[in-house]
């Protein structure tokens, strides 16, 4: 590591685990590393790419060689609002198709893609305060084990008996309410992070669940645990962060916060509508065009077929059915205005109980199960969280799911869930994450997996079966925005670095409604959305902060933070450095044009309903937005930074 002054902010300490030799190592920060990648995500993807350029590019997500690497970042635990986010890359398990796929043309080896997750909570600035920046964990363990990070010293502990039951036949990790209660009465005022049933059992889209609902979600965390035989990482501390100037960042954070405070009670910005809505506001927003959108008609519909069916059935699954099960918010630590999260209650029937109301893209993509039963919904995603499941993912497997059935082609799977059977999709769900039954063995896996089984069995129906899957070709999964909608959109879709569907990594919708529509503007606006992204995860901070991070005064802020000292044009130089070399470590893993230019088939058919009525994927409109897309990046014409 280079010997360097320590800045502050940062706990300027990483710790190496290696869990097949049982060895912890604990390491001083390089702070080179820090300044040219910021934190958080930036620095895990220089962390990752140290480990792949040495060991060569990992064929296989579930093999002892994938690194995982859990951490946070300068911002973290600080007075800035939102400044709770931590970070996990690792090589994903569901963006993946290792094998011949002749379902799609031109098909290339994926062999999983280099993918960060965020979560917030107060997992994240636990760790911090247990004084660690970074920990790196390396290899698998002979039996299963837990990380104690306690107080500037991390552990390798084995996990407990009294941690794990017996389900359908397989000693599996308990719910991970049980276990964050297990371990924090073990280590009070702890915070723990932990693997699943469906992570244990390889769940290619497992995640990792946090103070009982917030999750490392998508790319298949959970199964990279559970490959490690690692089932849970506990932080205590009472580290404070130090500061570089504390008077100057003591009254930049109070000049921010007030901005931030203006913005979410601004009614003519969407912030205003999170402390009360949370992110559910976008289900009206994509259905019928309110809180201050543009027509509706894309909120996603059998499959994404459709984006608009009969009002009176979405009322049912509209923001404020959700408003009305809501209860007070519950909230990430160090959050302030925004408190989009807030608990929930249904008081009675098949699906009574207490939890948190789910998020946006999950009820939008069990609505494109078409599924109605609002309760329903709550209660599955507080088995999701419980089991260790991605919900995202999980809406989009079960709608490819739910058309073969509809078309006849699960035959040999008596009782598979069709669309809108919502009792039917819950036990798919534990059948998936417990790996019970032959259905919920075959969809636990990678889509391009699922479809090679079933085609073997029935090689007449190879094409029928891949177009129901739009996770084929190494998919993520879609976002709850309907493809077929706004090109744009499909073009971060289609570019984001964790895998095809993502939405996170850029974001069009609004622009696309003012009007941005042409080819080489879209790729443009999609490329500085995912530069700017990628700074915003370094950074600590939650998608829903509402200041600008290259203005003042957040640069001062941030120098009086960290003693590091950005331009607006060198901070905006990091955000382009993190994603290409995410996207190096990617072509190296066997991404290329060929992966993004994939559309599947059913994109390409027109919607007959609603707003938007008459869209689907342009393929020519698409292909010269990739050319423009990697232009605006400087890479080549088939998708590789040079």
């Amino acid at each position: 590591m280079a010997n360097e002054p320590k800045t502050t902010g940062y706990r300027g300490r990483w710790a190496f685990v290696d869990l097949a030799d049982r060895t912890v190592r604990v390491e001083p920060a390089d702070l080179s590393y820090a300044r040219e990648y910021v934190g958080g995500r930036g620095l895990q993807a220089r962390l990752m790419a140290d480990h792949l350029e040495k060991t060569g590019p990992l064929r296989d997500p579930l093999s002892p060689g994938n690194r995982i690497v859990i951490g946070t970042a300068a911002l973290n635990d600080t007075a800035v609002a939102t400044a709770g986010r931590g970070s996990c890359s690792f090589v994903g398990t569901m963006a993946r198709s290792p094998e011949p796929a002749a379902w799609v043309p031109g098909h290339k080896p994926l062999f999983g893609l280099v993918t960060h997750s965020s979560a917030g909570g107060l997992f994240p600035n636990m760790l911090k305060r247990a004084d660690f920046d970074q920990i790196v964990i390396d290899g698998r363990a002979d039996r299963p084990v837990r990380l104690e990070i306690v107080d500037g010293d991390c552990r390798i502990v084995d996990a407990e008996d009294d941690l794990f039951e017996t389900a359908a036949g397989r000693r599996v990790p308990r719910a991970a309410s049980l276990i964050t209660d297990a371990l924090t009465a073990r280590l009070k005022g702890s915070s723990t992070l932990t693997v699943g049933p469906a992570g244990w059992n390889l769940v290619d889209f497992a995640c990792l669940t946090a103070d009982r609902h917030r999750n490392f979600g998508r790319g298949g965390a959970g199964a990279v645990f559970g490959s490690k035989n690692l089932v849970a990482i506990t932080a205590l501390g009472t580290e404070a962060v130090a500061y570089a100037d504390p008077e100057a960042f003591k009254r930049l954070s109070k000049e921010l916060d007030g901005l931030i405070k203006a913005s979410v009670e601004d009614p003519a910005r969407t912030a205003s509508f999170r402390p009360t809505t949370g992110t559910t506001w976008w289900l009206d927003r994509a259905f019928n065009g309110r809180y201050l959108g543009v027509a509706g008609g894309y909120l996603p519909w059998h499959n994404f077929d459709e984006g608009a069916f009969d009002p009176a059935d979405y009322e049912k699954v509209s923001t404020d059915a959700f408003l009305a099960i809501s209860g007070k918010h519950n909230v990430c630590n160090k959050c302030r205005h925004v408190f989009c999260t807030r608990g929930a209650r249904v008081p009675d029937g098949p699906y009574a109980g207490e939890g948190v109301r789910p998020e946006f893209e999950t009820i939008a993509l069990w609505i494109n199960c078409c599924i109605l039963d609002r309760d329903a919904i709550f209660h599955m995603n507080a088995l999701c969280n419980e089991l260790g499941v991605d919900t995202m993912t999980f809406g989009s497997v079960m709608a490819g799911a739910m058309e073969l059935q509809e078309k006849g082609l699960l035959g040999r799977y008596p009782g598979a869930a069709g669309f809108g059977d919502a009792p039917g999709m819950i036990r798919t769900l534990k059948e998936i994450a417990h790996a019970s039954s032959d259905l919920g063995r075959l969809f636990g896996h990678h889509s391009d997996r699922v479809i090679a089984e079933l085609a073997a069995a029935a090689p007449s129906s190879t094409a029928d079966i891949s177009g129901a899957l739009t996770t084929a070709f190494g998919g993520l999964g879609y976002a709850g925005i309907n493809p077929k909608a706004f090109p744009g959109m499909f073009t971060a879709y289609g570019t984001s670095n964790r895998g095809r569907g993502d939405h996170t990594y850029a974001w069009t919708v609004q622009a696309e409604e003012g009007g941005l529509k042409e080819a080489h503007d879209l790729a443009a606006y999609v490329a500085e959305g995912q530069a700017g992204k990628a700074l915003v995860d370094s950074l600590g901070l939650c998608d829903f902060f509402t200041g600008d991070i290259t203005a003042e005064p957040f640069l001062s802020l941030y120098r009086a933070l960290s003693g590091v000292g950005y331009t607006p044009e060198s901070l905006k130089a990091c955000g382009r450095r993190i994603y290409a070399l995410e996207r190096r470590l990617n072509n190296a893993q066997g991404r290329d044009r060929a992966y993004d230019a994939f559309v599947p088939p059913k994109l390409t058919v027109p919607m007959t309903r609603g707003a938007r009525k008459g869209r689907a994927v342009d393929e020519a409109f698409y292909s010269s937005a990739l050319d423009a897309y990697y232009e605006a990046w400087g890479w080549t014409r088939d998708g590789r930074v040079v």
